[in-house]
């Protein structure tokens, strides 16, 4: 206190207002420091934790948007993951609307209309919706839109969207049901299969020890046609079952040839005119129909009618069933017509699917028609039903028309070399047939007395012919790349003594001139009776020796 001892009142209070001011200063200050320092600290923190938000919305899978909704529903942020799922960067999606960003704005104007719904509702949910990214690319998606209002008075709402890819998860789920419905329908098919294999085997069974038991003819011949049925109708099970475990294997068998569809039309509509009832009748108008030149699998086709035919007459018991094609653009189509009891509408989506039967009391496996869809879908064609219930059917199929095959060089065909010599005195029979079949039945009775050769079609006979000379031919006339006819004909360019018997499916008289035309020596129809080919075969080989 020494030293304000000579201080006046005044210059006293004047110091110790001055020492006030200072304290209160230094007060202030380290307040302000204090407060610096706690910004800074919540700055800090909150840097942080939009590094961390933004680290964790940089890495979840869900993509997540948002649009300022005042600004013109503009995006203003874009995550990684949505930068992924559309394969678009954000760089070029901040900033822009969806009809900026979407080509067709058809699509830009439905993601607009869900933003105002979510708007007046401030929230929507949809789960596994198909969605279009901007390249057109479709997903399954699961989707969260929320609407945020900002606090701020007067500032801009927005909205939210959230959404997860789960097409592969969708795609699991679908195979696992399938696979799992698959499993069903193969126990039931087998369940199934059991019963029709049965039903016909115990008719086999039965009425083969019933014949024996007779001695009256009526009764024969009743148990014979009982049996017949029955063992045709075993048959065609069993091929239908083998030809469904190729298909699903991949290994049935296409022989793709140049055939003409008139003929194969005319082949099946013979075949099944002997199978119609008086009251039923089978309508096919070939010579009013053009030929129609085609580059496909004939037996397959013919696979086809026969099974789309059988099926409309089991379903028609009076009026008519009609076969008959047309030319399209590019195409043609064939239909088979049936006045018999229809399909309803709700089954005619799965009329085509496997295993599916519309009448379980009908006999069948339930494939006809599937093994139809895939071959005709294999040959490149359609297949579809017309049906209006009580009314009748109309099935129909279609085949691409096509550029005629070119007959192959001569040195293009193979030829076997291994074909043994002919004994001493032994003839040598040049059999051109194209269904194996019907080639080894020949063989079976012929080859311990005959050398036979074998050609698959007729430009192959015709080299065959050249190669062997053999001394009698047995030609079949339907066959791929050159038929019978056109065969003998080049073949009585080379020699007009050798014997040329037609065996042919085709009985007309027409055929029958045609072959005489042809310069055939004789003509046998298939089935063939075996003695009596035997017996002409004897008969032409001694004429052509003398």
């Amino acid at each position: 206190m020494d030293v304000y001892e000579n201080f006046s009142r005044e210059e006293l209070i004047q110091r110790i207002k001055e020492l006030e001011t200072n304290l209160s200063q230094s007060a202030m200050n380290n307040a302000d420091m204090e407060e610096m320092s706690e910004n800074l600290a919540n700055q800090r923190k909150i840097n942080f934790l939009n590094i961390l938000m933004n680290t964790i919305l940089s890495n979840v899978f869900v993509a997540i948007s948002v649009k300022d909704i005042f600004d013109g529903f503009k995006y203003i942020y874009f995550n990684q993951a949505a930068e992924d799922f559309t394969e678009v960067n954000a760089s070029d999606v901040l900033g822009k609307t969806d009809f900026e960003l979407y080509p067709d704005p058809r699509r830009a104007h439905e993601i607009r209309t869900e933003d105002y719904s979510t708007i007046k509702n401030g929230r929507t949910h949809k789960i596994m919706v198909e969605y279009e990214k901007p390249n057109g690319d479709i997903r399954i998606v699961n989707t969260i839109r929320l609407l945020i209002t900002n606090p701020d008075p007067g500032a801009s709402p927005l909205l939210l969207v959230m959404l997860w890819d789960v097409t592969e998860q969708r795609q699991n789920e679908l195979d696992l049901i399938k696979a799992r419905e698959a499993d069903k329908m193969k126990n039931a098919f087998i369940a199934n299969m059991s019963h029709e294999i049965r039903t016909p085997l115990n008719a086999i069974v039965g009425f083969s020890r019933l014949i024996t038991e007779t001695d009256n003819d009526s009764e024969q011949q009743e148990y014979l046609t009982i049996i017949d049925n029955n063992s045709s109708l075993l048959l065609q099970l069993i091929n239908d079952i083998l030809d469904f475990a190729k298909i699903e294997s991949g290994t049935l068998n296409y022989n793709i040839s140049y055939v003409d569809l008139k003929d194969i039309c005319h082949e099946v509509y013979v075949s099944q005119s002997l199978k119609m009832t008086s009251d039923v009748a089978l309508l096919y108008n070939g010579d009013l129909l053009p030929s129609v030149r085609l580059q496909t699998d004939a037996q397959r086709v013919e696979q086809v009618l026969l099974n789309l035919l059988s099926n409309a007459i089991k379903c028609t018991n009076q009026g008519f069933i009609s076969l008959s094609y047309k030319l399209e653009d590019g195409f043609v189509r064939v239909s088979v017509t049936d006045t018999g009891i229809g399909i309803a509408r709700e089954k005619q989506n799965a009329i085509f699917d496997r295993f599916v039967k519309l009448d379980e009391f009908r006999q069948g496996t339930g494939l006809g028609l599937s093994i139809c869809k895939m071959i005709i879908e294999k040959l490149g064609g359609e297949i579809g039903v017309e049906s209006e219930q009580g009314k009748g059917s109309c099935f129909w199929f279609t085949l691409p028309l096509s550029v005629p095959l070119a007959f192959p060089d001569e040195e293009d065909d193979n030829i076997s070399d291994n074909i043994p010599e002919a004994l001493p005195g032994q003839y040598t029979l040049l059999v051109a047939e194209d269904v194996l079949e019907n080639y080894l039945l020949l063989q079976a009775v012929l080859k311990q007395q005959y050398r036979l050769i074998y050609a698959t079609n007729g430009r192959q006979a015709v080299q065959m012919f050249k190669k062997y000379e053999p001394d009698l031919i047995l030609m079949d006339i339907k066959m791929p790349v050159m038929d019978g006819f056109a065969a003998t004909r080049e073949i009585r360019e080379l020699s007009s003594d050798v014997p040329v018997m037609a065996l042919s499916a085709f009985a007309y008289d027409k055929e029958k001139e045609k072959a005489k035309e042809c310069h055939f020596n004789d003509y046998l129809v298939k089935p063939v009776d075996i003695p009596l080919l035997k017996y002409k075969i004897k008969y032409y080989l001694n004429k052509n020796k003398k």
